[in-house]
């Protein structure tokens, strides 16, 4: 027996699953308490808490339907109580003012 070829989805093929296990995109983001627009741009990207919830509703994995998906990058914020406070910029000296040929000469 010839084994299957596993099946490549685009968005149009998404949705079409979709809508044969009887979900739309709006009937799903009102019970989800989010916008159609969400789930639209997640079946563009693949990312994004909409890929989440379509991932969810097929019950198929994302790196399945997307597996050309961007990673998600942490986060990251600066913890000014563990790094300390960034050095000011504000106090330094233009490099093209004048000051500088001025103290040079004195």
């Amino acid at each position: 027996m010839a084994k299957r070829k596993p099946q490549t989805w685009d968005k149009h093929s998404i949705k079409a699953e979709l809508h044969r296990q009887g979900w739309t995109l709006t009937e799903i983001a009102t019970r989800e308490s989010m916008h159609r627009t969400t789930l639209t741009k997640a079946l563009d990207t693949g990312t994004g808490r909409g890929a989440e919830i379509i991932s969810k509703y097929l019950s198929i994995s994302i790196q399945e339907l997307w597996p050309n998906r961007k990673k998600r990058s942490p986060h990251v914020i600066y913890d000014s109580a563990k790094h300390g406070p960034s050095a000011s910029q504000k106090n330094r000296v233009p490099s093209d003012s004048g000051q500088r040929t001025a103290e040079a000469a004195a």
